[in-house]
């Protein structure tokens, strides 16, 4: 666990491409319950696994690389980061109502505070910022 900031980085946790977000789901719901105190299935953690599951989803269905998800926790915020080593910055398309995918960025916009991809000398990261409280 690192901190910095005012940041408390919760969870690191390299994947393998092609891996399920499940098991990564489930260490980070395990290393947020404390941050939900007494409402342990608080809204705002579905939501965070929501955002984990097509951020890596995307890595495996996109990129040809390994992955890294990275949770951290402020005050009143969770950053979930999912970096990989493909140059290609993600999309938002906009697919045709008969279309099975293509709506996972939209849906991780809809609902979080901001999203966006930071380039870097090994790739890119993905990230999104989500309020720690229920949405009204």
């Amino acid at each position: 666990m690192r901190e910095g900031n005012g940041t408390v980085e919760l969870l690191r946790h390299q994947f393998r491409h092609g891996a399920p977000a499940l098991p990564l789901r489930h260490s980070a719901r395990s290393a947020l319950r404390p941050a939900a105190g007494q409402e342990p299935d608080a809204e705002w953690i579905d939501d965070v696994m929501i955002v984990i599951s097509e951020l890596v989803q995307n890595v495996s269905q996109h990129t040809h690389s390994h992955g890294e998800l990275i949770v951290s926790i402020q005050p009143g915020t969770v950053l979930v980061e999912v970096g990989d080593s493909s140059t290609t910055v993600p999309l938002t398309p906009h697919p045709g109502p008969l279309r099975a995918g293509g709506r996972g960025l939209r849906l991780i916009d809809a609902i979080s505070q901001q999203w966006g991809v930071r380039t870097c000398p090994e790739g890119k990261v993905v990230w999104a910022r989500l309020p720690v409280s229920a949405r009204s």
